[in-house]
């Protein structure tokens, strides 16, 4: 029993300390200070079946407050079943800087796409984000500025969901600024561990040079490209915290949709070989599973209960303490109110969606991935 009270103790000790320093490192992220004025931009797409997305995000580009002679757009198209390639075709017939890329037979997903998109693309920077994002006027002028300084090789930029009524919205938003803020405070210390997809630059040169997409994993294009990089350019990896780099995106419209998105996004992790990344996803998920054992026993057996209730608590006043600031930087203080339903729901989501990463297949863009 004491050997018991001792692991969750010194569990709870690096839970607080670790998010501690994440806080401190939140505010000390650092902003870009000088204008780049000489790279150019390949800003990447990879779309399938996004007919109902293509378009707006193509005119969100091309109404950029940026050089229009320093820049390009590049959307591959994953063998579309609907009338995305039609629309991009009509788009590009309009506009001399959009550049339409398909696939072959015997290439799909989206490593393969980006991988073939920056195969045509003219710039030093390539800056990604999905047909499905909202992106503002400044967005390239604001995370490309971070790249005049040459030792800067990549950029992790902030990503948000659009403002959704329901509690169901209010529990994924939260879920998802505390994953964005999570990996921008984790660069911040230095020790870069995960980022999104939808927003997120690096240098093309890198890329090429690091041979970016060397593993078999479906998803992962994002965090095993910073993997990457961490490896060589440790100190070269940076996250913009500027309200301008924001991009916008849609939360899942169900239980179904969204328990599926993350089983994706959790299959890659037992492909993880960053020593850091391993040891927060060890650290988070004993953390939650402690807890929820903890719940189950003091069901069967009332003397567990306050060992659970410290234990909860302890990561309740972490979280709080750790999410406030993010939440400002994002306007999203309303939220504060949904942390502690979060911290609830959240122990006992994140063992279920570890167990299924490793045991169930899902589904993405019409295609069924088996692990």
């Amino acid at each position: 029993m004491y050997i018991l009270y001792l692991f969750l103790s010194l569990l709870a000790l690096w839970y607080f300390s670790v998010f501690l320093f994440y806080r401190i490192a939140w505010n000390k992220i650092p902003n870009a200070t000088n204008q780049n004025d000489k790279d150019f931009v390949s800003v990447m797409v990879a779309c399938r079946n996004e007919q109902d997305n293509i378009s707006h995000i193509i005119q969100k580009v091309k109404m950029q407050n940026f050089d229009k002679n320093r820049f390009e757009m590049i959307v591959v198209n994953d063998h579309s079943t609907d009338s995305t390639l039609q629309i991009l075709e009509k788009e590009a017939a309009i506009w001399d800087k959009l550049k339409v890329v398909c696939l072959n037979e015997g290439e799909e997903g989206k490593k393969s796409a980006i991988e073939k998109g920056i195969s045509f693309a003219k710039g030093d920077i390539i800056l990604c984000t999905d047909a499905d994002c909202y992106v503002g006027r400044n967005w390239i002028a604001t995370i490309v500025n971070y790249f005049s300084n040459e030792n800067i090789k990549m950029v992790s930029a902030p990503v948000l969901f659009e403002n959704k009524k329901g509690i169901f919205q209010q529990l994924q938003a939260l879920e998802f600024l505390s994953l964005i803020g999570s990996g921008a405070a984790a660069i911040g210390r230095g020790k870069s561990i995960f980022c999104n997809g939808a927003n997120l630059a690096y240098r093309k040169s890198v890329f090429l040079e690091l041979n970016a997409f060397d593993n078999n994993t479906v998803s992962g294009d994002d965090v095993f490209l910073m993997h990457h990089i961490k490896q060589k350019y440790a100190s070269g990896i940076v996250f913009a915290k500027k309200k301008d780099a924001i991009v916008k995106t849609s939360c899942q419209p169900n239980i179904k949709a969204f328990i599926n998105q993350r089983k994706r996004w959790a299959a890659k992790s037992s492909s993880y070989k960053d020593f850091d990344t391993i040891t927060i996803s060890i650290l988070v998920f004993l953390m939650n599973i402690s807890i929820a054992t903890l719940f189950v026993l003091s069901l069967l057996n009332m003397q567990w209960l306050v060992v659970f209730f410290t234990l909860f608590f302890v990561k309740y006043i972490t979280d709080y303490l750790f999410l406030l600031p993010v939440l400002k930087f994002f306007r999203k203080r309303n939220l504060a109110f949904w942390i502690l339903p979060f911290e609830i729901f959240y122990c006992f989501y994140i063992v279920l969606i570890v167990i299924l990463s490793f045991t169930n297949s899902f589904e993405w863009k019409g295609r069924t991935h088996k692990k």
